[in-house]
């Protein structure tokens, strides 16, 4: 290996060093309690040496929210196949989001909802990254949503826009079931609970009554 290639490779392992210690960090502390200070104690680097590979702790904090936007992109596109029908894929692609708060609960619980709260701290250049990760599940529905219009098995409608509803919906799904322990008042178990956010996303896009 010559002199080079390794000090590419050392500048990629501290970089990832980086990020990983301000994934703890911001998983343990959250985004705001979280300094450059912080992080540079959790991975024993010099503060200027971090500034070496982000501009700031929102670019730190917008790397790490990407990859788990990518996870998020990486469920839904899996949940998708060519040899089943649209209403299966359209919610399949739902319950991704499920699975993405039951298997990753860090990078939602601090990450997806923490990022609302603080979209005023990041500059214009970390939004559009940000809602470039975004746009491509939107783009994931918008293709299952005009594949069922296409077949007949969905209304028209404003493709785009319903995706984008549906998304808050399945979101807002989760953060319920968060935040309440448990399925809503009158829904005894999370399958029910399940069940029900089925029929509104289906029952929303159907050209008959989901049965």
């Amino acid at each position: 290996m010559g002199i080079e290639e390794r000090r590419e490779r050392e500048k990629a392992k501290r970089r990832s060093d980086i990020l990983e210690a301000s994934k703890a960090l911001f998983f343990t502390k959250g985004f705001r309690d979280t300094t450059i200070d912080d992080i540079a104690r959790s991975t024993e680097l010099a503060r200027g040496t971090i500034y070496l590979y982000f501009e700031n702790k929102e670019e730190i904090y917008a790397t790490i929210l990407e990859d788990g936007l990518d996870t998020l992109l990486g469920l839904i596109r899996a949940s998708y196949a060519s040899d089943t029908d649209p209403l299966t894929n359209l919610l399949n692609g739902h319950d991704a989001f499920l699975r993405f708060h039951d298997e990753h609960p860090q990078y939602y619980a601090v990450l997806m909802l923490e990022r609302l709260q603080i979209s005023d701290c990041l500059p214009a250049q970390l939004k559009e990254r940000i809602q470039a990760k975004t746009q491509g599940m939107v783009t994931a529905i918008s293709r299952v949503l005009q594949e069922g219009v296409d077949a007949g098995f969905f209304r028209p409608m404003p493709i785009e826009q319903v995706a984008m509803l549906q998304m808050g919906i399945s979101m807002g799904f989760v953060q319920m079931m968060e935040k309440c322990g448990g399925p809503a008042e009158g829904i005894a178990t999370r399958a029910e609970a399940r069940e029900v956010l089925h029929d509104l996303i289906a029952n929303g896009v159907m050209t008959r009554k989901r049965t």
